[in-house]
């Protein structure tokens, strides 16, 4: 049998041996977010950034992003990549900064632990360990977000039903509440 050439789309090609091969957007994906080597000990955001789309190039990681419709699709990515996206962050050197500046921040607190194992490609979230405390089933937690310019949500600590998220706008907004974080 002679071989199909493929369509222009790159959708289809066929092989004269029968063979088919079919883009897998989500597998690309993937492998684009796979830490390269795997931390071993992930103790900062910093020690999390080894995959493809924390070292290729800014604009190919976007292109491929887009490529793939990562809003549209909902692919997992960090919150940097969704707000670099739609133009709401400088770059990704601004978000490791902001990650960075963070966990300078919280790092130095006792009671503050970082938990690297966050969604794929995320840079992972802290916990203030005295507030995980009966009755409450989830310690006070900051994360990264993309949900406003701040660019960070505190959850308080809380039982049962999770309360609306509190957002902080960086580490300057977050030393300011400190105290106040501190005592939910």
């Amino acid at each position: 049998m002679p071989a199909v050439p493929a369509q222009q789309d790159g959708a289809r090609v066929r092989s004269t041996d029968d063979v088919q091969l079919e883009p897998v957007p989500r597998l690309e994906w993937s492998l684009a977010t796979e830490a390269h080597p795997p931390a071993l000990e992930a103790a900062t955001p910093a020690s999390l950034r080894r995959s493809w789309i924390h070292t290729a190039p800014e604009h190919q990681v976007l292109e491929l992003f887009r490529k793939l419709h990562g809003a549209k699709r909902r692919l997992p990515a960090p919150w940097w990549l969704r707000a670099l996206d739609r133009g709401e962050i400088e770059s990704r050197k601004t978000a490791f900064e902001i990650e960075d500046e963070a966990h300078a921040v919280l790092g130095t607190r006792p009671g503050w632990v970082f938990v690297p194992w966050a969604g794929i490609g995320e840079a992972g979230y802290w916990e203030f360990a005295p507030s995980d405390r009966a009755p409450m089933r989830m310690p006070t937690t900051v994360v990264l977000t993309d949900e406003h310019r701040g660019w960070l949500n505190v959850v308080p600590a809380h039982g049962e039903t999770e309360p609306v998220p509190v957002p902080v706008k960086r580490s300057t907004g977050l030393v300011s509440m400190l105290g106040q974080i501190e005592s939910w």
